[in-house]
């Protein structure tokens, strides 16, 4: 009977099972460092790529922001000039707006049964004296004056309250005269809102 002694292929074996496994090993460290490495790069490359962004967007913000403060300063600007044009425009319409008062005036007075004595025109007040025949000149007088028209705008009413302050009777070369004062106040436009209110309200 042949004996074979397999001790020596066995311990060869186990070595080369061995070898094997530490090559595998090995071979699983080098790639997994070459992954870490890679990974380290992937996020070192993408660090710096934010934080040139960040810095790119801070400069852009910086230069929004001064074109913002460069936007709100001629928004002031404009706003100025613009209260200006509306300072002249008034001044204009108060230069031009005693003669068309005393224009349409003449038209208003009923004739022949009423003159005036007095005629004041202070900002946005208009006060008027005088003297008619009777109470019915002085009620039509009246309703003449809530006609008054702007100054170039003929379809629209200058003064919104016109009132009777005194009526009194007098006696003027033996006539019983009708003595009043009336007063009569400016039509006031108010200002529109901005756009923006308005469409916060909606």
């Amino acid at each position: 009977m042949i004996r074979i002694n397999l001790l020596p292929f066995r311990a060869a074996r186990k070595k080369e099972n061995i070898r094997r496994q530490v090559s595998v090993f090995s071979l699983c460290l080098l790639l997994v460092m070459v992954v870490l490495v890679w990974v380290h790069f992937y996020l070192a490359n993408k660090q710096t790529h934010l934080t040139t962004s960040v810095s790119d967007t801070k400069k852009e913000l910086a230069l929004y922001k001064q074109k913002n403060a460069e936007i709100s300063e001629i928004r002031k600007k404009l706003k100025d000039l613009e209260m200006r044009q509306n300072v002249i425009e008034d001044l204009e319409k108060q230069r031009f707006e005693p003669v068309h008062i005393m224009e349409e005036l003449t038209d208003k007075i009923v004739p022949e049964r009423m003159w005036l004595t007095r005629l004041n025109i202070s900002g946005n007040q208009m006060d008027i004296d005088g003297i008619a025949l009777d109470n019915k000149t002085v009620a039509d007088f009246i309703d003449n004056l809530e006609s008054l028209s702007k100054l170039n705008d003929p379809t629209s009413q200058m003064y919104e309250k016109v009132r009777l302050n005194k009526l009194q009777q007098e006696e003027i070369r033996s006539l019983n005269m009708k003595k009043f004062e009336i007063s009569a106040l400016k039509m006031v436009k108010l200002p529109e809102e901005p756009d923006d209110k308005k469409n916060k309200r909606k």
